[in-house]
């Protein structure tokens, strides 16, 4: 089985300033740069070779429910005719919140009739209802529910890790850093370690007999370095 990780577009939240960090939005959109970092990842999965001669050949397409996540997975999905899945465990970090005075509010984030309307060719799960996706009783989702999401997508790669699938998984930087550090052992395996990716960068990981085997990481040369963003 071989895996891509990938992060997002350059979201709104991601180009705020400590200036204008009071614009944050609870669950951003794509800047007009993420919309073109987007569709040259999109050409790229589609056009380019991966390693030993082969295209990347995904076929199956995984992604956050987050709004930058969705946005940044529906080229993908035209370009490579796959339909996408919302997994919720794909979330960032912190969960869907508004802080102000010390106090944190969660928010549910879009419904399942708000999803469909925008992009109607993803398959959804159950837990997306007319509330939302998220827990908003969380507010600010504790490190410890993030680590066990992070522990227990793990799993469920580890348990797919026989099959012949090719899988992306569309998710974002905090995440994708604790997925990694949950597959190649437990969180935290190596105090003071911090997998990073650009915004829209891929990272594969293949398995064999079980074990995760890390081909590269932060890949981004579909971009001209003056879009690469962080």
């Amino acid at each position: 089985m071989h895996i891509y990780l990938i992060r997002h577009a350059q979201s709104e939240n991601n180009a705020l300033t400590p200036a204008t960090i009071h614009k944050r939005k609870v669950d951003p959109g794509l800047t007009p740069l993420g919309f073109q970092q987007r569709d040259l990842l999109a050409r790229f999965l589609d056009k380019e070779l991966d390693v030993a001669g082969k295209g990347f050949e995904i076929d199956h397409l995984y992604t956050s429910a987050m709004y930058r996540s969705l946005l940044t997975t529906q080229p993908i999905r035209d370009a490579l005719g796959i339909t996408p899945t919302v997994w919720p465990e794909l979330h960032e970090l912190g969960g869907l919140f508004q802080s102000q005075n010390g106090n944190s509010a969660g928010f549910g984030g879009m419904t399942r009739g708000e999803i469909l309307r925008e992009f109607p060719r993803f398959d959804l799960p159950s837990s997306v209802t007319d509330s939302g996706w998220y827990d908003a009783d969380l507010g600010f989702e504790p490190i410890a529910n993030s680590i066990e999401r992070a522990r227990a997508v793990a799993r469920t790669l580890r348990a797919w890790s026989e099959s012949e699938r090719v899988i992306a998984l569309v998710s974002h930087a905090g995440f994708l850093n604790l997925l990694l550090q949950a597959l190649d052992g437990d969180i935290p395996f190596r105090k003071g370690w911090r997998y990073y990716h650009s915004n829209t960068a891929v990272t594969r990981i293949d398995f064999s007999e079980g074990q995760p085997i890390l081909h590269y990481m932060n890949r981004a040369e579909h971009l001209p370095v003056g879009m690469r963003t962080f």
